[in-house]
C-alpha cells in the first residue's frame, strides 16, 4: 500500500483515475488509500453483485473521491442506497467495447449461431453447450461457433468444457485478435449471449455483436434497460433460444429489424463519446481546482486494440 502511494505521489499527477475492481489489484487496498489521499476519480464497475467484503471495501471511494462513475444506472442506484452522500458527485458512463465494426462486409452464415465472450465460469457457457445438445437432438443443420479468450487460471475449466461437448456441433475460435473477431462477427447472422444476470449496458460483448449487425438472442435481468427491448430477442431457456435463433435465421426481415435497432443502440457507446464524457468530468474538477482545462478529446491517443470481453 505504501509503495503504491509513493509511486503515485512521485508522478505528481493533477488527477488520478482508478478503475475498480481490476485483476491486478487483487485484494490489495492500495487503490482505496490512493482515493483517500489524492485528487481522485473512481470508476466502480461492480457493487451490487460483489461479496460483502468487497462491498465494504468500496466505502473508501465514496468518502474522498471527487467523482464516482458507475457503468449503469442500476449499479449507481445500488451504491447510493449504501452511501447516500455519493449521489451528488456520481454519474453513469457506460462501458464501450474494444471490438468495433468490421472494416469490410462479409457474407453472413445462415447455418451458424455465434457466441462471444470470456471462457470462464458464470458466463453462460453451460447454456450455450445445452443449445448445442438441442441442435444435435433436433437434427437441424446448424452449428455453434464460440469466440473467446481463455485466461491461464481458467484453462482447466475450458479443457473440461471442451472435452464434455466434443460430440456436439460446436466450433471453438480462441485467442483471435481484434480484427479477426470483428471479421467473425461480421460473418455471423445470429448470436446467442445468455448472460446470467441479463443483458445490460455493462456488456461490451453485446455491444460488439450489435455494432457488427448481428441479431442477438439473449436473456433479460434486473439490470436490462428498457431501450434494449427493440434491439434484441429475449429468451429464458436454451429451448426458447433454439426456436428464436431458427426463426431469425429463416427471416431476413426480422433480422433486419433487430440489427437496424441494434446498430443504432451500440452507436451510443463509441470510444469518442465515452472519452468526451470523462473529459467533461475532469474539466469540472480541474477547473474548479486551479483553472486548468483538459486537452480536447480530439487530441487523445487512439483507442487500444486489445481484446476486452
Amino acid at each position: 500500500m505504501l509503495e503504491c502511494l509513493h509511486h503515485v505521489h512521485s508522478l505528481n499527477p493533477d488527477l488520478v483515475h482508478i478503475q475498480y475492481p481490476t485483476v491486478g489489484f487483487a485484494t490489495n487496498l492500495g487503490p482505496q488509500a490512493v482515493s483517500l489521499l489524492t485528487n481522485c476519480v473512481a470508476t466502480i464497475h461492480e457493487a451490487s453483485g460483489a461479496h460483502i467484503l468487497r462491498k465494504l471495501a468500496l466505502f473508501p471511494f465514496s468518502f474522498r473521491a471527487r467523482h464516482v462513475i458507475f457503468p449503469n444506472s442500476f449499479e449507481r442506484r445500488f451504491a447510493v442506497r449504501w452511501a447516500p452522500w455519493v449521489a451528488r458527485r456520481s454519474s453513469v458512463i457506460a462501458i464501450p467495447s474494444n471490438i468495433g465494426a468490421a472494416v469490410r462486409q462479409r457474407q453472413r452464415s445462415l447455418s451458424e449461431i455465434v457466441h462471444f465472450g470470456l471462457i470462464m465460469p458464470k458466463k453462460g457457457l453451460e447454456e450455450v453447450i445445452k443449445l448445442g445438445a438441442l441442435i444435435r437432438e433436433s437434427g437441424l443443420p446448424l452449428q455453434i461457433r464460440i469466440i473467446g479468450t481463455v485466461r491461464a487460471e481458467h484453462a482447466r475449466y475450458f479443457a473440461s468444457l471442451r472435452s464434455g461437448c466434443s460430440d456436439l456441433p460446436i466450433v471453438w475460435d480462441n485467442g483471435l485478435n481484434k480484427e479477426q473477431v470483428e471479421d467473425r462477427l461480421a460473418a455471423s447472422a445470429v448470436a446467442y449471449l445468455p448472460y446470467p444476470d441479463g443483458a445490460s449496458e455493462r456488456r461490451a460483448t453485446l455491444k460488439a455483436a450489435l455494432i457488427n449487425g448481428v441479431a442477438v438472442v439473449t436473456t433479460r435481468g434486473p439490470q436490462t434497460p428498457p431501450d434494449l427491448e427493440a434491439c434484441v430477442c429475449f429468451v429464458g431457456t436454451p429451448e426458447e433460444a433454439l426456436v428464436a435463433a431458427s426463426n431469425l435465421l429463416k427471416s431476413p426481415e426480422e433480422r433486419g429489424r433487430l440489427t437496424s435497432k441494434g446498430v443504432q443502440y451500440a452507436g451510443q457507446y463509441t470510444w469518442a463519446r465515452i472519452a468526451e464524457q470523462h473529459s467533461t468530468i475532469y474539466d469540472e474538477i480541474l477547473v474548479g481546482r486551479d483553472g486548468r482545462r483538459v486537452l480536447p478529446v480530439k487530441k487523445a491517443e487512439p483507442r487500444p486494440s486489445s481484446l476486452q470481453l
